[in-house]
């Protein structure tokens, strides 16, 4: 099956370039809103892109959203997102907010993703897309902190 441009590069251009320049790097040109910055990874993939992009800062993390191209087929994200911990320069996450289908109610829905090397897990049910870009880049920063402040409160419980 033939991967779309917008599958690699949400799973592997991304994070790859990421790994290669660093969490905080990436971070860091979305918070300039330095677009120049990913033409790279849009060349890669063959794609003409003007992405959108959000920084967010929630104490201790920062968030970088970047929107992708408009998806096409299941498994494409529409988001994706780099949150590194400003007390912890080894901290980074990387997560998609992904095209999804039910099949029962044949409708499509978003789904949470968090990748990690060569892993990839689905975290349940995404934010509805309202076409806001900075609605919904928000609203999916909100729903990927979620579980990273969720487990970390339970650490420190436990």
């Amino acid at each position: 099956m033939p991967v779309s441009p917008t599958y690699a590069l949400a799973h592997v251009f991304l994070p790859n370039l990421a790994k290669l320049q660093g969490p905080n790097t990436v971070v860091s040109a979305v918070e300039r809103n330095n677009k120049a910055f990913f033409q790279q990874v849009w060349a890669q993939a063959y794609v003409q892109h003007d992405p959108n992009l959000l920084f967010l800062h929630r104490a201790p993390y920062r968030v970088a959203v970047i929107e992708l191209p408009t998806p096409r087929d299941l498994g494409d994200a529409h988001l994706v997102a780099v949150i590194t911990r400003t007390t912890d320069a080894w901290f980074s996450k990387y997560l998609t907010l992904e095209q999804d289908y039910v099949l029962a109610t044949r409708t499509f829905r978003t789904q949470l993703c968090e990748r990690e090397g060569a892993t990839h897990r689905k975290l349940g049910a995404g934010p509805a897309l309202t076409g806001d870009f900075r609605k919904d880049a928000t609203a999916f920063a909100d729903a990927a902190l979620l579980p990273i402040i969720s487990a970390r409160g339970l650490a420190a419980a436990g």
